[in-house]
C-alpha cells in the first residue's frame, strides 16, 4: 500500500510539473529577443496580411482600396476594391476573401483577377465589416464594427454557414469588434473588442451547446485596443495592439505573456499579423510597412 501511495503521489507530482511547464511558457520561448526587421514599405494604411498557397505575401490598403502582393521585395497593386478594405483571408480554394467597410465582403481570384461581392447585406441591411476567419467546414465568422465604440455598443459578430451568403448574428451590443480568431480545435471564437481594450471568447457554432462563455478572456495594455488577431498551433493568441507599435501574446488560459514591440523607427499603428514559416509578420499602417520577427511557434493549420 505504501508503494502504491508513493507511486500515486509521484504521478501527481509529474502531472503538476507538466502543467506548470505549459503555464511557464514565456515570450522569450516564442521569439527570443523579439527583434523585428523591416521587410518592405508599401505605403498607405496596410491591413489584412496573408500568405497564398505559393508562399507570397498579400495585404490590403484601407485608404486607397488597393489589394497588394509583395513581388521582388516591392508591393505591387493587383486591383482596387473601390472601397476601404481592412481584413483579408485566403480560402482553401485560392480566393482572397476581403472585408471592406464600404462594400461588405468581397472575393478576389488571383488567377482570373476578378473581384466579386460575396455579401453586402446582413439581415437585409448594409454593414461595416472589419475582419473574418474561416472554420474547418468553410463557414465564415465576420466582425461587424458598424461604427461602434465604448459607449455606442452596436457592433456585432455574424456567421455565414458553409455554402450560403446569408448570415446570422451570433453576438451583438459589442464595443467595436475588430480582430477574430478561432481556437485550433475550432470550439471557440476569440473576438477583439477594440472599443473596450479586451478580448472576448465565445463558443463556436460547432460548439453551440457549450456552457463556457461568452466571457472576457484577456484585457490588453497600451495603445487603443486589439486589432487583427491570430493563434498558433498550441492555442496561444496574438493580437496587434493599435497605436502601441506592439503585438500582444496570451496563453490559452488568457494570461498575458508579454508584448513584442516594434523598434522605435517603426510606426505605432500595428494593425494585422500572421505566422508563416518561422516568422511572425505584422502590418504597420502609419508608415505602410511590413515587419517580421523569428518565432519558434507554428501557425494553426
Amino acid at each position: 500500500m505504501a508503494i502504491r501511495k508513493l507511486m500515486k503521489l509521484l504521478g501527481c507530482a509529474v502531472a503538476m510539473t507538466g502543467a506548470m511547464a505549459v503555464q511557464a511558457s514565456t515570450l522569450k520561448d516564442i521569439c527570443g529577443e523579439c527583434r523585428f526587421e523591416k521587410l518592405v514599405t508599401c505605403g498607405q494604411f496596410l491591413e489584412g496580411i496573408n500568405f497564398d498557397g505559393n508562399g507570397d505575401i498579400w495585404a490590403v490598403s484601407l485608404f486607397n482600396g488597393a489589394i497588394v502582393k509583395v513581388v521582388g521585395g516591392q508591393c505591387v497593386t493587383q486591383l482596387s476594391t473601390g472601397g476601404n478594405p481592412n481584413g483579408a483571408r485566403f480560402h482553401k480554394d485560392g480566393r482572397l476573401f476581403i472585408t471592406d467597410n464600404a462594400r461588405g465582403i468581397l472575393t478576389y481570384d488571383p488567377r482570373s483577377r476578378s473581384l466579386t461581392v460575396f455579401a453586402d447585406r446582413v439581415e437585409g441591411k448594409s454593414f461595416v465589416a472589419n475582419d473574418l476567419v474561416f472554420d474547418e467546414q468553410g463557414g465564415i465568422y465576420v466582425t461587424l464594427a458598424d461604427n461602434s465604440n465604448y459607449l455606442d455598443r452596436v457592433g456585432r459578430v455574424a456567421y455565414f454557414a458553409p455554402g450560403t451568403r446569408s448570415a446570422r448574428i451570433l453576438a451583438d451590443r459589442l464595443p467595436y469588434p475588430n480582430g477574430v480568431a478561432l481556437t485550433p480545435d475550432g470550439k471557440f471564437v476569440n473576438i477583439g473588442l477594440y472599443g473596450a481594450k479586451a478580448i472576448m471568447t465565445m463558443p463556436s457554432v460547432a460548439n453551440a451547446q457549450s456552457k463556457r462563455g461568452p466571457y472576457i478572456l484577456a484585457h490588453t495594455d497600451g495603445g487603443i485596443g486589439p486589432d487583427g488577431m491570430t493563434m498558433d498551433a498550441d492555442g496561444r493568441l496574438y493580437w496587434a495592439e493599435f497605436l502601441a507599435g506592439a503585438v500582444g501574446v496570451a496563453d490559452m488560459d488568457g494570461f498575458t505573456l508579454g508584448y513584442m514591440k516594434l523598434p522605435k523607427e517603426a510606426g505605432r499603428w500595428t494593425t494585422n499579423l500572421t505566422i508563416h514559416d518561422g516568422y511572425l509578420y505584422v502590418t504597420e499602417a502609419e508608415k505602410g510597412e511590413i515587419w517580421r520577427t523569428p518565432v519558434t511557434v507554428k501557425p494553426q493549420s
